[in-house]
């Protein structure tokens, strides 16, 4: 990854007054010392000068309050847990601007319908990018598909539910200790998107499936392309074969994935 574009001083020092003039509305409405946002944190951590005046905005309109850490990072983004305007847990998903593996997600843009138009530069392709996941998380809960829920998208951070407890996120499949009902689960969502929502994940694995008292919820879908896209079977076939392998390594019986993908696509 290079580099992060490190955010200049004066426009650091005007977040630091916006912040600090949203914490103290918050305190005075009887926030509690464990929702203190640490400001020089995020900053340090996050980002360009854009992602952090994104945030701001956010903040400013209410759409979140105050962020109380990260939890989780890998090389396309950083997830946070967040506080909305009513107390409530959000996550906040800032996609990094400077993410050189940006450049290989192309193919899962250039032949989907829904992004025929897109500008050159890494810049445009992670605001498409985040564009395209909130698109698609809003297409999976119209049609009643357990996924997390999409709150907004500015730029290049999307808002969303935040699944977990306390600031600690849900554990993954690959976390939990699993069962046939899980297996069954998941390859139900791969056919639920497939046949509901017109969409194949193309990045389904047991890293992105929580496990939570109220069934798997489903996560990452910056990916997930239309049933139109010419890669869309070929892509589907990898996503029933990867979750099919791993149900496998964990003793389970599972169906052979080319009967699964004849049923889902016949």
């Amino acid at each position: 990854m290079s580099e992060v574009t490190l955010l200049p001083d004066d426009l650091g020092e005007k977040l630091s007054r916006r912040i600090d003039n949203q914490l103290l509305k918050n305190k005075r409405r009887g926030a509690s010392a464990k929702e203190v946002f640490d400001k020089k944190k995020v900053i340090d951590d996050v980002l360009d000068k854009t992602s952090i005046m994104t945030l701001s905005k956010l903040i400013s309109s209410g759409t979140i309050s105050y962020v109380n850490g990260i939890v989780g990072s890998g090389k396309e983004a950083k997830m946070y847990w967040a506080v909305d305007r009513n107390g409530k847990d959000v996550a906040v998903k800032i996609y990094l601007v400077t993410a050189s593996n940006f450049k290989k997600r192309k193919p899962y843009l250039v032949d989907n319908p829904r992004f025929s138009h897109i500008k050159k530069g890494t810049r445009n392709m992670v605001e498409i990018w985040a564009q395209k996941e909130f698109r698609n998380l809003t297409k999976c809960v119209k049609n009643g598909i357990s996924s997390i829920k999409p709150i907004c998208v500015l730029k290049n951070v999307l808002v969303l539910e935040f699944v977990g407890k306390n600031g600690v996120p849900a554990k993954t499949l690959v976390e939990s200790e699993i069962d046939e009902t899980d297996y069954k689960n998941a390859i139900s969502i791969i056919s639920q998107l497939y046949k509901k929502a017109g969409l194949v994940h193309a990045d389904f694995s047991e890293y992105n499936i929580f496990k939570t008292e109220n069934g798997l919820i489903l996560f990452d879908l910056g990916s997930a392309v239309d049933i139109q896209h010419k890669n869309a079977k070929e892509f589907l076939q990898r996503d029933i074969t990867n979750i099919s392998r791993f149900f496998a390594k964990r003793g389970l019986t599972v169906e052979h994935p080319s009967d699964i993908m004849s049923r889902i696509t016949n």
